[in-house]
């Protein structure tokens, strides 16, 4: 994410750790597609985001590659986000903000079950607002928790099993949040986890919820498309 000049990723993972650990197991993480980018030429990126301790989301060999100024984690886990990126990360309750300019920072509540700690978070950009949801189930009250945000943008995970919701839930949240668009996320990255965006599109567009599917490296730009 960029805004005003400075850069924020929000639970990157781009190396092959979790490939390497469980080959030859019975969760094989074969890639569906490539890294779109190498870590360590994200070293300009000034703030990351990790919403709970899975690999998938706090992965080290990123982490360190990026080597970012500011690490935001639950507070719960900032003792093992340090030992993985290598830098002091700030610690978040729910309901706590940081700002890192020209981010504001919110982390709100998820479940994700299997997660020692998880939370989403919602970017407040001064101008935009985009809320990520990391993982977690589309549980009762979600959606009307986010509409007091007026989100611009809502990124919700599709990939159904393994603690998080559907596309049809996600579609279902972004609705009820009044998200300007919903972009999905949790797809396409491993063979054994994944989902097909159909599903989430098309029950959104019965909704009546705009969305937008990215492809993997694609930029999408605000406000040209949100209203």
């Amino acid at each position: 994410m960029k805004a005003a000049g400075a850069y924020l990723a929000m639970d990157p993972y781009l190396s092959d750790s979790l490939t390497h650990k469980y080959a030859g197991t019975e969760t094989p993480h074969v890639r569906m597609t490539r890294r779109v980018v190498e870590p360590a030429r994200l070293s300009f990126v000034d703030t990351v985001t990790a919403s709970h301790a899975h690999t998938d989301h706090l992965d080290a060999e990123t982490l360190r590659a990026i080597h970012p100024a500011v690490l935001v984690c639950p507070e719960a886990i900032r003792e093992l986000a340090r030992e993985r990126a290598g830098v002091e990360p700030w610690g978040l309750t729910e309901g706590a903000t940081v700002e890192t300019a020209p981010f504001r920072i919110t982390a709100v509540h998820a479940e994700h079950p299997g997660a020692e700690s998880a939370v989403g978070y919602v970017v407040d950009t001064g101008r935009r607002r985009i809320y990520h949801a990391g993982d977690t189930m589309a549980f009762d009250g979600l959606g009307q928790s986010l509409c007091a945000f007026a989100l611009d943008v809502a990124i919700l995970p599709i990939n159904g099993r393994l603690g998080n919701m559907g596309g049809r839930d996600a579609a279902k949240v972004a609705r009820t949040a009044r998200a300007g668009i919903a972009i999905p996320c949790h797809y396409d990255m491993f063979e054994f986890n994944t989902a097909a965006p159909a599903e989430f599109a098309e029950e959104a567009d019965r909704l009546g919820q705009r969305v937008h599917v990215l492809r993997a490296g694609e930029r999408l730009a605000l406000p040209i498309d949100v209203p």
